[in-house]
């Protein structure tokens, strides 16, 4: 085997496993009572519009069918993340904020004062 052909069958393997790891976050997400407050919408809304350049770019200019497939599995993971979060959150109403402090602190604002004196940092 050339080396050529040694780095493709890495990268071939390297794309399925990063989509196979997906997964856990799916079902975490998937699971999650909180809505996935602490998954970024942001982000897995951008891997997802990342994921569909790459596959256009890979299945329309490239032309080659790992990399198209490879950046379709993560468009279809990403995406998937984004959808369970996105609809979890609409839901439950829970569209931006965090869940309300439960220790009886009050929230930070900032209006909140720091005094380096008093040990706050």
């Amino acid at each position: 085997m050339n080396f050529l052909a040694a780095i493709k069958s890495l990268y071939s393997l390297n794309g399925v496993v990063a989509v196979l790891l997906y997964l856990p976050q799916i079902c975490n997400a998937w699971r999650d009572k909180n809505h996935a407050l602490s998954l970024s919408l942001v982000s897995f809304g951008g891997w997802s519009i990342g994921s569909l350049i790459s596959a256009l770019y890979a299945g329309l200019l490239v032309k080659d069918r790992i990399f198209t497939a490879i950046s379709l599995g993560n468009l279809v993971g990403s995406g998937t993340v984004f959808m369970i979060v996105a609809l979890s959150r609409v839901k439950s109403g829970a569209v931006t904020s965090p869940p309300p402090l439960t220790d009886g602190s009050p929230p930070l604002s900032a209006a909140t004062e720091v005094n380096p004196a008093a040990g706050l940092i």
